[in-house]
């Protein structure tokens, strides 16, 4: 099958994963301490991380090295 073009698809994806227990009970306390539905709670926490990341990563080689895309231009509100 060929693809003439890529789609860019846009909105929520679903995304079935197994956490462990205490990474379930920290994203619960996060949803009630933010009054938030879950699946905002689990992107709030991948938004920390990814930046996190970046920003260490950068620290250690340099800004620029990383390739990540920033979280705020993906997203579709």
């Amino acid at each position: 099958m060929l693809i003439a073009e890529p789609k860019t698809e846009s909105g929520p994806k679903e995304l079935r994963v197994k956490i462990g227990v205490e990474y379930h009970l920290k994203l619960h306390a996060l949803k009630l301490l933010r009054g938030k539905r879950m699946s905002e709670a689990v992107e709030e926490a991948l938004e920390f991380y990814f930046e996190r990341v970046r920003a260490e990563t950068e620290a250690r080689e340099g800004v620029g090295s990383v390739q990540l895309p920033d979280i705020a231009t993906l997203r579709n509100d």
